[in-house]
């Protein structure tokens, strides 16, 4: 179970509600939002898939590598009151899609390797945020690590994330690599005051990075197409 508090930051992040794994603090009086008035629900459910298909390819190692792969995941869970707190309670996760195949050597003669069912990505809802007057899902999908056939270099598989408040430097983080669409997944506050359509974001990512390995350059390019769709239902 994962408890979030209500809590006045300073500035930039005035007035922001995080729900999820942070280490507990003192909590303030809280200032109630339009959902927080009497009559209101007891409890939200909350349900998050993300869809993915991708391909990546490894270069500079001899023969070269290629996959591609697809994956559904869905992260199922609910808000409830605690008091002035709100708990983020979770209930359970899929893999409800889960293909990757790669192939290594010239055409014609190629290798080809399928993953196994284990290890599956696993998706994992870092936190929420109430940042103005919206509620913003902070979310990545990891554990895959590539190429499949044997290599002088693993590195996992980028998989999609939400946002661009990822670790990394300046320029370096997930979100900047993003060339279509927006990673950001965020719905009004007012979706927990009733019933709304479920939402959708979708979004291209593409990167390329060099390694050094063995006295060998070697480039990796990946790349993926994602789609995340949020829906709180009033309970």
């Amino acid at each position: 179970m994962e408890k979030g508090l209500f809590r006045r930051l300073s500035e930039p992040l005035a007035g922001a509600l995080l729900l999820a794994c942070l280490a507990a603090s003192p909590a303030w009086p809280p200032g109630p939002g339009p959902w927080a008035s009497a009559g209101n629900p007891s409890r939200w459910e909350v349900r998050l898939t993300v869809e993915a298909k991708g391909e990546y390819a490894v270069r500079g190692a001899g023969a070269p590598i290629a996959g591609e792969y697809s994956c559904r995941v869905r992260w199922e869970g609910r808000l409830e009151p605690d008091e002035d707190d709100f708990l983020l309670v979770h209930l359970k996760t899929e893999v409800l899609e889960w293909r990757l195949r790669e192939t290594a050597g010239p055409a014609g003669s190629e290798s080809i390797l399928e993953a196994q069912a284990s290890p599956e990505p696993t998706l994992r809802i870092r936190y929420v945020l109430k940042d103005g007057r919206e509620i913003e899902f902070f979310f990545d999908i990891g554990g895959i690590s590539v190429p499949l056939h044997p290599s002088a270099l693993s590195v996992p598989l980028e998989l999609p994330r939400s946002s661009g408040r990822t670790p990394g430097g300046r320029g370096q983080g997930y979100g900047d690599f993003v060339c279509r669409g927006s990673s950001r997944v965020a719905f009004p506050e007012t979706d927990l005051e009733r019933q709304t359509p479920e939402r959708h974001f979708s979004w291209d990512w593409r990167r390329e990075r060099q390694y050094f390995r063995a006295g060998r350059v070697l480039t990796v390019a990946q790349s993926h197409t994602a789609e995340a769709a949020v829906s709180v239902t009033v309970r």
